[in-house]
């Protein structure tokens, strides 16, 4: 199903996973930020990845693809607006190309492993994860899914310009104000025990995944802690001083959980856990 690239970006070599991951990681940071591709390359590559078509789509999946694609056209707009204000350190396109990035890597093992494909579900869940953090202000939440719930209403008049059904918006509003790390614990604890199903429980899983998959590798999460300390530093936020140090890492590594069936594939947790030894040591 999964169409092979040219490029180290989402170019899968024997069902090795991670390592397509991880080199479609270092793919994006070789053009970020002075030659960046833009995000609407990044979700072409995506869809071309899981071979996302309008003809394998519905009318309603067929105007989610288009939504994600004007997310992607204005995520870059928003960038360039930008005049004399920076992007945020962390949440910034990077992240949102990483975020999209993991979220093809979590589809496509998904697929493999059901040996069906829910076109729908799929193209919805890039549109989610595409527009989780949409204009970001690199502010933190002072109360739950505060940004979350901005991102939602930036993102409504694009989801109504392009007649996304109403119990699909629905869907995707939930699954983006339940992607606050601080409910991640609660989204999980909704699936455990259950067989994975294209469903609005199993989709805030593979957001909360997703969101942080970059941070907890090994190789690009260290850099990431620094820019999210960073981020936090110009708003004054006191984790600013610790987030990114050795203790900072391992308290985060020991917050994260990976429960889909992907990232048991991806072998996560067991190479989270080697981390924390190396930490320890």
């Amino acid at each position: 199903m999964f169409v092979k690239s040219s490029i180290q970006y989402l170019n899968l070599k024997e069902d090795l996973w991670y390592e397509c991951l991880e080199s479609s990681y270092g793919f994006l940071r070789a053009s970020w930020p002075g030659n960046w591709l833009g995000m609407p390359f990044v979700l072409l590559e995506c869809l071309r990845f899981l071979n996302l078509q309008e003809n394998n789509l519905s009318e309603a999946g067929r105007s989610m693809l288009e939504a994600a694609k004007s997310v992607a056209f204005e995520i870059e707009k928003h960038a360039e607006n930008l005049s004399e204000l920076k992007e945020p350190e962390y949440h910034n396109r990077l992240h949102f190309a990483d975020a999209l990035t993991s979220m093809s890597i979590l589809l496509t093992i998904l697929v493999e492993l059901e040996k069906e494909a829910t076109h729908d579900w799929m193209v919805c869940a890039l549109l989610t994860c595409i527009a989780h953090d949409f204009a970001h202000s690199g502010k933190v939440n002072l109360v739950e899914s505060e940004i979350e719930k901005q991102s939602v209403n930036f993102l409504k008049p694009i989801l109504k310009s392009h007649f996304v059904p109403d119990e699909w918006q629905k869907i995707i509003d939930t699954v983006i104000v339940r992607s606050d790390f601080a409910v991640v614990h609660q989204n999980h604890a909704q699936v455990a025990g259950k067989a994975f199903e294209w469903n609005l429980e199993w989709l805030c899983v593979l957001l909360n995944e997703a969101d942080v998959m970059a941070s907890a590798s090994a190789k690009y999460g260290p850099e990431l802690g620094q820019s999210l300390a960073q981020e936090w530093r110009l708003i004054d936020f006191p984790l600013h001083s610790s987030v990114a140090s050795l203790e900072g890492r391992k308290n985060f590594l020991k917050q994260l959980i990976f429960s889909s069936p992907s990232s048991l594939v991806l072998g996560l947790g067991e190479r989270i856990s080697e981390e924390i030894l190396s930490i320890n040591s």
